[in-house]
This record gives C-alpha cells, sequence and structure tokens, in this order.
C-alpha cells in the first residue's frame, strides 16, 4: 500500500520533463533516418511544438549529441550512434536529476535538517542503486527491444 502523497512524490523524482522528452523523440527520429532531419519534420511527426523542439535541437547540437547543417537542405544528424549516447548525458543536459531529497543535490545548504539528519548516508545508498542502472544505459538500450514482449520489463537495481 502507497502511503498517501506517495506517488505524486515518485512520479516528481522520476517524471522527465517536456525538453527531455523531446530530446529522446528527436533522437529516435534521427536515428531511423538516413537524411538530414528538420526540427519542423520531427515537430510534425510527433505533433509536438517546434519553437520549443528547436531549442532543444540547439542543446543537442552544443552537446555535440547531435550535428547541425545550415541552409537550404540542412538540418540535424546524430553525430554518433545512439549506442554511444550515455542517457544520463541526455538527461543532465536537461537538468533531469535523480535524487531523492534535496541534500544529495548540489545544493544541500537549504536543508533545515542538516545539523542533525541522520538518514543522509542511506538515502544516498539508496538514491545510487537507481542512478546506478541509469548510469550504464545508453540512449540505445532505452530502445532496444522495445516489441519483444508486450508485457513492460521491470527495471532492476540488481544487475
Amino acid at each position: 500500500m502507497t502511503a498517501p502523497g506517495a506517488r505524486g512524490y515518485i512520479d516528481a523524482v522520476l517524471k522527465l520533463n517536456k525538453k527531455t522528452e523531446y530530446a529522446l523523440l528527436a533522437l529516435r527520429f534521427m536515428s531511423r533516418e538516413t537524411a538530414l532531419s528538420s526540427a519542423k519534420s520531427i515537430a510534425a511527426w510527433y505533433a509536438i511544438p517546434e519553437m520549443l523542439l528547436a531549442k532543444v535541437l540547439q542543446a543537442l547540437k552544443h552537446a555535440d549529441i547531435i550535428a547541425g547543417t545550415k541552409g537550404s537542405g540542412g538540418g540535424y544528424a546524430l553525430s554518433r550512434p545512439l549506442a554511444e549516447i550515455p542517457l544520463l548525458s541526455v538527461l543532465d543536459l536537461f537538468n533531469e536529476h535523480v535524487q531523492l531529497v534535496d541534500c544529495l543535490g548540489d545544493d544541500h545548504d537549504g536543508c533545515q535538517q542538516q545539523a542533525h539528519c541522520d538518514i543522509r548516508s542511506p538515502l544516498s545508498v539508496l538514491n545510487d542503486a537507481i542512478l546506478e542502472p541509469l548510469r550504464r544505459m545508453t540512449v540505445q538500450d532505452l530502445f532496444r527491444d522495445e516489441h519483444a514482449s508486450a508485457r513492460p520489463r521491470a527495471l532492476s537495481i540488481y544487475r
């Protein structure tokens, strides 16, 4: 049984923001294309806002995850295969941080319990267990075997 409000907290910790979702959609789209992909074509395919997608594509380009060509006939393409793009590099690019409590992040000075807290260390262990599979995953791993089973596979922290 889930504690009242706990489900919402878990969603807030693990739910991706729109920029990250659009980045993953764009990477998936480009992985299937042999020609350059435009923001317009990706946005039309997924019915997502072109302006926000364009900003996402610029961030991916700046991080050298994709390459861009200007001009008519220009567009974007993967700068390397999805199997060589760490999933966390995409998540980090759009400020996706998996942390159970604020004190595990960079800015832990705001914690009111810091002087008396005795659960930070065990929560850090749990947080690392959640992060470990993500550290090993590439973007390709995220998309692998999508049709292999009708049932979703559970993500195991024990590998």
